[in-house]
């Protein structure tokens, strides 16, 4: 039986929950960061059919890449 292409739009999130996603990976440590940052990479890999993430994995992607970062070189 054939998949049926996702029809769901691709919206991004919007400026208010990247700020709340934001303040909620400060909140985290160090270790609990690297599995978010782990999990969400893995969510960003291209599927079977070599189609892309959705852009709402990879912003969860970034801002634990950018909290991740700042949390390293402090």
């Amino acid at each position: 039986m054939a998949e049926r292409p996702d029809s769901s739009p691709d919206l991004p999130l919007t400026p208010v929950e990247l700020t709340e996603l934001r303040q909620r990976y400060t909140q985290l440590s160090t270790p609990s960061l690297q599995t978010a940052y782990a999990e969400a990479l893995d969510r960003c890999k291209l599927d079977q059919r070599g189609r892309p993430p959705n852009s709402i994995h990879i912003q969860v992607l970034v801002q634990a890449w950018r909290i991740l970062r700042k949390t390293k070189f402090r």
